[in-house]
């Protein structure tokens, strides 16, 4: 990533952050996030532009070599399990996790960013659904207003239970920042998409 596309991404990483703050504020009643809590971390496949993971490394190289080391071990372990992975879907700890908190904060995913919130998935040809964070399947985000057999966030739940702002799901997905935000209109060229994993063992 040259110094021209550096500044343009972070350009476009401040748009969207202070875009998603705003919607968490909005939405603080039903969020249950904070420091420490890393569910989200430790469970997942962590989908990864080519673009944002030009940003990991730039902010991989920051960090202490100590810490660097143990990423770099975590990546190691995740490899050979994967390794002897035999299912479907591999599901893992991102090795940018280290005692709860993430080592590259400030260089973190755009799904990073956004998770906690609730938006919507566009697809072809297909209706627009909601999707939730999975902590909701915890007792955490959204979970006193999603009725799940509706797949829906529920005006009736969130009225019965008193809260002052109404559940919405907002236009974070990946089609809407990178594509019609950062591509469309920033013209950014994000790359290819791979998993986290997929970039860290090239």
């Amino acid at each position: 990533m040259n110094e021209e596309e550096l500044d343009k991404y972070c350009q476009f990483i401040r748009v969207i952050t202070g875009r998603i703050e705003e919607h968490f504020q909005d939405q603080q009643e039903y969020i249950h996030c904070k420091e420490g809590c890393a569910r989200c971390c430790t469970n997942g496949e962590y989908p990864c532009s080519e673009k944002e993971y030009e940003f990991i490394k730039i902010g991989f190289m920051s960090i202490p070599e100590e810490t660097q080391k143990i990423i770099i071990d975590k990546i190691l372990k995740i490899q050979k399990d994967k390794k002897n992975f035999k299912g479907k879907k591999f599901i893992y700890e991102c090795p940018f996790l280290i005692n709860d908190r993430c080592s590259i904060y400030r260089f973190r995913m755009i799904i990073c960013r956004t998770f906690g919130l609730a938006y919507y998935e566009h697809k072809e040809n297909e209706k627009d659904t909601i999707k939730i964070p999975f902590c909701m399947n915890e007792g955490l985000n959204y979970s006193d207003v999603f009725d799940k057999d509706s797949n829906t966030l529920t005006s009736e739940k969130f009225k019965k239970m008193g809260y002052k702002k109404e559940p919405i799901a907002f236009n974070l997905g990946p089609e809407d920042l990178k594509t019609k935000f950062g591509k469309e209109i920033m013209n950014i060229d994000f790359g290819e998409e791979k998993t986290l994993f997929d970039w860290l063992i090239q």
